[in-house]
C-alpha cells in the first residue's frame, strides 16, 4: 500500500512538473517568435526570484523560531496537559511530517503575493523623480508612486511573518511540553512565555514603521470635501501619528519587559495602551477638531487644502493644458457660411455606428462563419477629398458555423477573416442604406484605397483565442467564391515552429491535443499561431499598460492594421480625485486611478500578427520613462512609426472621457466657486432609440472657430447643473502637429443656447414629426431616433438626428429621416441637404444628403468614373468572374469543350471591359 501511495505522489508531481514545463517553454518560444524573449525574462525571473526570497525569508525566520522552540526542554511532564495533548505529543513522527508540510505550504503561499507584485518591486528598484512635490511632506511624486506601496506592502508581509511565527512557535512549545493546555486555559514554562512575548514586542516595533507610513495615506483620504488631506489631516491626524509612533514604541518596551521578568501583565497592557491610544489620537482627537474647529470654519479652514485638490487633479488629469476660447454665439448663419464650410456638413455622421453595425450585418457579412465586432470611425484622403468614414473587421467567428467547428476545420482551415467594410458617414442610397467603399469578397474597393492582404488572422473576436496550425499540407479557407470557395496557404512568417516530433508533444500537452502527434497536415515548416485575440496579445508583452477598450483597424500601404491606445495609470498621485472604471484591469481588479497618459501607440499587423509599441510623449510622463527602463528595446519612439500609421492617430476616446467627466467641476480653479458649487457643469442627455440616455462624445471633421482649414476632432457638449441648456462644449483635436490639443469653447452667460435635451424636446413637440413618428410606430415599424449632433459653425451651432426605421420582421435598419434644427427651425427630410436648404436656402449644388448609387463617383487609380459607365464595367465585372468560375469547374471535371466555350466568353467580356473603360 505504501508502495501505490508512493508511486502515485510521483506520477502526480511528475504531471505538475511537466505541465509547468510545457506552459513555461511555450511561452518562451512565443516571446521569442515575437522578438520580446528579453520581457520574457524579465518578468518570469523577477516573479520567481522575488517569490524565492519572500520564500527563504519567510522559511528562514520560521524555521529558526521553531528551532529555537524545539530545543527547549520541556516545562511539564508528559503525564500533564490535556487528553489532546497527550495524543499530539504520542505522534511524534507524523506530527512532525504534517507539520513540516503545512510550513512548506505557508511559506509557498506568503512568497506567492509578493511574487504576483513583481512590478512593485521592480518600479521601486528603477524609479524616478516626477519633478513635482506635495504641499504637506514636500516629498517628491515619485515617492508615492513608486515607492510607498512598496515599503506599506513589505510592512504588512512582516506583520503576517510575525503573527505566523508566534503561532507555529506557539503550536511547537505545546507540542513538546512547554505550554500546558488545561481546561481553565493555558500555562506557559518561563521560556516559552519569553519568547512568545518577543515575538509579540516585533509587532508594536513593525507598528512604528506602519504609522509612520500610513500618514502619507492623508494625501488619498476622501473624507472630507475634496480628495486629499484636509485641514483635520494636517493638524489633528498627522500629530496622532506621530504620538503613536512613540506609543508603539513605548508597548514595545513594556513587551520586552514583560518578557523578561515573566509577566503577561505588562504584555496585555502594552496592547491595552496601543489600543486606547489610537482610538484617542486617530478618531475621537480629529472628530473633536472637526466638529468644534472646522465646521463652523469650513471655507476658511478648509480652502489650501481645496486648491491643492483643485491643482494636482488638473495636473494629473492633465486638464491644466485645457485652452478655453470664447465662443461668441450668433445666430446669423447664411447659405453663403454653409457652403464655405462644406467640408464640415459633408463630415457630418449620419450613420449612427450602432444601426449601421446592424447594417453591416445583414448587408456584408455575406456567410453565417463572419461576424462584425465594431464598428469603428477613422479619417482617409479619398479621391482627394478628406473623408470621415465608418469601418467593421469582417472577422472569422467559429460559433456561428452552425457544427462545423471541428477541430480540423478551426485548426487548418478557418483560420482567418477576410476584409473590411468601409462607408462614409454621411452617404445613403435611395434604400436608406450605406454607400460603401469598400464591400464585400474579395474586397470591392470604390476608392483610391489599396487593400492587397485583406485576411485577418488577429482580431478582436473572442472565439479568436484558439489556436490555429498553418504553412501544412492542408489549403486554408480564403473566402467563398460561387459555388466553390477559394483557398489559400500562408505566405509569411508568423508562429512558432511545431514540426519536430518533440514539438508537437509541446504543443499537444500545452492544448490538450493529442490529435497534433497524430495528425498529418503538420510538416516541419508549420507553425502554430496562439494568442491571436489582439488584448491578449498586447496584455502578454506588457501587462503592466491598461488599454482602450476599442482598438480600430486601419488600411495602410494595402494591409490592415489594428491600432491600439494604452495607458500608463497609478492611484497614488497626492490630493487627485480618484476615478473608477467599471471594467477590469490586466490583472482581474476593479481599475481605479487618479493619474492616467496616453504614453503608448500599439499597432498589430492584422496577417503577421506583428506588434509594435510605440512610446507617446514619454517627457510628460515618468511612469512610462520607468517601464522604458525595465524594458529596454519594448517601446520604440514614435518618431519611429510609418507616416501613413501616424496619420491614423486618434485621441482615445476613453481618455477623453474621462477627462471631460473630471472637467465638469474642475474646471473651476476659484476655491470659492468650487467650494460653493456654483458652476458645475454636467455632460448632456440625448434621446437614443425612444430611451434618454447620456450623451456619448463623438469624431467629426469640421473646422473650428477662427481656423482655416477641417480637421478631425473629438468633442462633447456641456450643461450647467440641473439645466438642459448649452453653456460649453470640449473638443481634443487629432491631426499632425496638433494631436492632442484640448479646447473648451464656453458661451456667453448672457445668450440661451439650446441644449441637446431642449433640442429633443423641441423635436417632440413639433406636430409634423411627432405626428408621424407616431404613424410609423403604429404602421409596427421599429423608430430609432440616432445620436444628437451639435455641429458647431463659424460662431453658431446646428443640430442634426438621424432617423432610422426597422420594421419588426426585419433586422436591417434604413435611414430615411434627418432632423436638422437651427435657432427656432426645425424641419425633418428625406436627407441633411434638403433641410438645410429649408433653413438656409440656396445650397443645390452642395452634395451633401441621400444620394443614389448611381450618382457615385468612384476612383480608379486617380481617375473619376460616370456611375453610367462604373455600372457597365461592374456588370462586365461580373460577367468575366463567372465565365472564368464556370471555366475552373469544367476544368476539374474534364469536360474540355465547356471548358474552351467559358474562356471564349471571358475573351469577349475582358475585350468589352478595355472597350468601355476607354484604356483607363
Amino acid at each position: 500500500m505504501k508502495k501505490f501511495i508512493t508511486l502515485i505522489v510521483i506520477a502526480v508531481l511528475a504531471i505538475i512538473l511537466v505541465r509547468s514545463f510545457v506552459d513555461f517553454y511555450s511561452e518562451l518560444l512565443w516571446y521569442r517568435s515575437m522578438n520580446y524573449e528579453e520581457t520574457f525574462w524579465t518578468i518570469y525571473t523577477t516573479e520567481y526570484v522575488v517569490g524565492f526570497v519572500y520564500f527563504i525569508v519567510f522559511w528562514v525566520i520560521i524555521g529558526l523560531n521553531v528551532w529555537i522552540a524545539s530545543r527547549i526542554q520541556p516545562a511539564f511532564s508528559a503525564a500533564m496537559g490535556s487528553m489532546f495533548q497527550q495524543q499530539i505529543r504520542a505522534l511524534t513522527k507524523p506530527a512532525k511530517l504534517i507539520f513540516f508540510g503545512i510550513l512548506l505550504f505557508i511559506s509557498y503561499v506568503m512568497s506567492a503575493g509578493p511574487a504576483t507584485n513583481w512590478m512593485r518591486v521592480l518600479q521601486f528598484l528603477h524609479s524616478e523623480k516626477f519633478g513635482e512635490v506635495d504641499a504637506v511632506f514636500s516629498k517628491d511624486v515619485g515617492f508615492y508612486v513608486y515607492e510607498l506601496s512598496f515599503y506599506q506592502s513589505t510592512i504588512n508581509w512582516l506583520f503576517a511573518l510575525v503573527v505566523i511565527s508566534i503561532l507555529t512557535t506557539g503550536a511547537v512549545y505545546i507540542f513538546k511540553g512547554s505550554i500546558l493546555m488545561q481546561p481553565q486555559g493555558f500555562d506557559f514554562g518561563a521560556v516559552a512565555k519569553r519568547h512568545l512575548m518577543i515575538l509579540i514586542s516585533l509587532i508594536f516595533a513593525l507598528y512604528v514603521f506602519d504609522y509612520h507610513f500610513a500618514s502619507f495615506d492623508v494625501l488619498y483620504n476622501d473624507n472630507g470635501i475634496v480628495v486629499g488631506a484636509s485641514y483635520t489631516d494636517v493638524n489633528a491626524l498627522l500629530v496622532g501619528y506621530k504620538i503613536m509612533m512613540a506609543v508603539a514604541l513605548i508597548a514595545m518596551g513594556l513587551a520586552l519587559a514583560g518578557a523578561f521578568r515573566g509577566v503577561w501583565k505588562l504584555c496585555f497592557g502594552a496592547v491595552a495602551l496601543q489600543i486606547i491610544a489610537a482610538i484617542i489620537l486617530l478618531k475621537a482627537y480629529p472628530a473633536i477638531i472637526q466638529k468644534l474647529v472646522v465646521t463652523p470654519n469650513m471655507l476658511e479652514k478648509e480652502k489650501p487644502y481645496i486648491l491643492e485638490n483643485i491643482k494636482q487633479t488638473r495636473r494629473a488629469y492633465e486638464l491644466d493644458q485645457i485652452e478655453e476660447r470664447d465662443f461668441n454665439y450668433a445666430l446669423n448663419l447664411t447659405s453663403g457660411d454653409i457652403a464655405a464650410n462644406d467640408l464640415t456638413i459633408k463630415n457630418v455622421t449620419l450613420w449612427d455606428y450602432r444601426p449601421l453595425r446592424d447594417a453591416y450585418s445583414q448587408l456584408q457579412e455575406i456567410r453565417p462563419y463572419y461576424n462584425f465586432s465594431d464598428i469603428d470611425v477613422d479619417r482617409y484622403r479619398i479621391n482627394n477629398e478628406y473623408r470621415q468614414v465608418m469601418l467593421a473587421a469582417r472577422e472569422l467567428n467559429l460559433a456561428k458555423t452552425g457544427g462545423n467547428d471541428n477541430w480540423i476545420n478551426k485548426t487548418f482551415i478557418y483560420t482567418h477573416g477576410h476584409g473590411i467594410v468601409m462607408s462614409p458617414v454621411n452617404v445613403v442610397t435611395q434604400e436608406g442604406q450605406p454607400e460603401f467603399f469598400i464591400k464585400n469578397i474579395p474586397p470591392d474597393v470604390h476608392a483610391d484605397i489599396k487593400l492587397d492582404r485583406p485576411e485577418i488572422y488577429f482580431g478582436e473576436q473572442q472565439s479568436i483565442d484558439d489556436y490555429v496550425i498553418i504553412k501544412t499540407s492542408k489549403e486554408e479557407f480564403d473566402y467563398p467564391l460561387g459555388e466553390a470557395n477559394q483557398w489559400t496557404f500562408y505566405k509569411e512568417n508568423a508562429g512558432v515552429d511545431i514540426g519536430s516530433f518533440g514539438r508537437k508533444i509541446l504543443f499537444a500537452i500545452r492544448f490538450n491535443k493529442f490529435n497534433i502527434l497524430l495528425n498529418d497536415y503538420i510538416q516541419s515548416q508549420s507553425k502554430v499561431i496562439y494568442y491571436r485575440n489582439i488584448r491578449d496579445r498586447v496584455s502578454k508583452i506588457a501587462p503592466f499598460i491598461r488599454y482602450d477598450h476599442d482598438p480600430y483597424m486601419v488600411v495602410a500601404d494595402g494591409r490592415l492594421y489594428w491600432i491600439f491606445d494604452g495607458f500608463t495609470k497609478t492611484d497614488k498621485y497626492p490630493y487627485a480625485t480618484m476615478s473608477y472604471e467599471s471594467a477590469r484591469d490586466n490583472f482581474g481588479y476593479r481599475d481605479q486611478f487618479n493619474y492616467i497618459r496616453n504614453s503608448v501607440k500599439v499597432v498589430i499587423d492584422a496577417y503577421n500578427g506583428q506588434t509594435t509599441f510605440y512610446s507617446f510623449n514619454p517627457e510628460s510622463d515618468p511612469l512610462i520613462r520607468v517601464y522604458g527602463k525595465i524594458f529596454p528595446g519594448v517601446f520604440k519612439p514614435i518618431t519611429d512609426m510609418p507616416e501613413n500609421l501616424k496619420s491614423h492617430l486618434r485621441y482615445p476616446q476613453d481618455l477623453f472621457d474621462i477627462q471631460s467627466r473630471h472637467y465638469e467641476t474642475y474646471h473651476i480653479e476659484d476655491v470659492n466657486v468650487f467650494f460653493n458649487k456654483e458652476d458645475i457643469w454636467h455632460i448632456p442627455f440625448e434621446i437614443y432609440g425612444s430611451e434618454e440616455q447620456l450623451m456619448e462624445s463623438y469624431y467629426t471633421i469640421m473646422r473650428l472657430p477662427g481656423e482655416k482649414k477641417e480637421e478631425f476632432i473629438l468633442m462633447i457638449p456641456y450643461t450647467p447643473r440641473d439645466k438642459t441648456n448649452m453653456i460649453a462644449w470640449m473638443c481634443v483635436r487629432n491631426d499632425g502637429e496638433n494631436y492632442g490639443k484640448r479646447i473648451v469653447y464656453r458661451f456667453p452667460k448672457t445668450e440661451l443656447v439650446y441644449g441637446p435635451m431642449q433640442v429633443e424636446a423641441r423635436i417632440a413637440q413639433t406636430p409634423d414629426i411627432s405626428e408621424k413618428l407616431s404613424l410609423w410606430n403604429q404602421q409596427g415599424t421599429n423608430v430609432t431616433r440616432g445620436n444628437l449632433l451639435v455641429i458647431p459653425i463659424n460662431n453658431s451651432l446646428i443640430y442634426i438626428e438621424p432617423l432610422y426605421l426597422q420594421s419588426q420582421q426585419s433586422k436591417l435598419p434604413e435611414l430615411k429621416k434627418v432632423i436638422v434644427a437651427y435657432s427656432n427651425y426645425i424641419y425633418m427630410e428625406d436627407n441633411l441637404e434638403i433641410g438645410l436648404n429649408k433653413i438656409f436656402g440656396g445650397l443645390s449644388d452642395l452634395k451633401i444628403g441621400m444620394i443614389e448609387t448611381a450618382n457615385l463617383q468612384t476612383a480608379v487609380e486617380g481617375k473619376n468614373i460616370p456611375g453610367d459607365i462604373l455600372k457597365v464595367i461592374k456588370s462586365l465585372s461580373r460577367s468575366a468572374m463567372d465565365n472564368y468560375n464556370n471555366a475552373q469547374d469544367a476544368l476539374k471535371k474534364g469536360n474540355w469543350a465547356k471548358y474552351g466555350e467559358e474562356l471564349e466568353k471571358l475573351r469577349k467580356d475582358l475585350e468589352r471591359l478595355v472597350k468601355e473603360s476607354g484604356g483607363m
